[in-house]
């Protein structure tokens, strides 16, 4: 069954409810690989990387220091950070408030 028919999030019990994990390699060349099938369109990881608070950056599609970013929260911590005006002010400046 794919991930996306029944979407889960893993939470650890043990990691301090504050923090945060990021994970990711300069080494992979995450659009670089080709299988035959095209170029890639984005860069995915597996479900065990479904994590509560995991960012994983990989190096841009664009190349010239772009970056690419995934990031997972629970439903709980997403609702939080999409009212938090702080995280907005930063990620939109121009952004108006609803």
């Amino acid at each position: 069954m794919a991930w996306t028919a029944k979407p889960m999030v893993h939470t650890l019990r043990y990691f301090d409810p504050s923090g945060m994990m990021i994970g990711s390699s300069p080494w992979l060349d995450m659009y670089g690989c080709d299988f035959g099938w095209g170029k890639a369109v984005a860069a995915r990881s597996g479900k065990a990387n479904k994590i509560d608070r995991k960012t994983s950056l990989y190096p841009g599609q664009e190349g010239e220091g772009s970056m690419d970013a995934k990031v997972v929260l629970t439903p709980k911590h997403m609702a939080a950070l999409e009212h938090n005006d702080e995280f907005w002010a930063t990620v939109m400046p121009d952004r108006k408030k609803a």
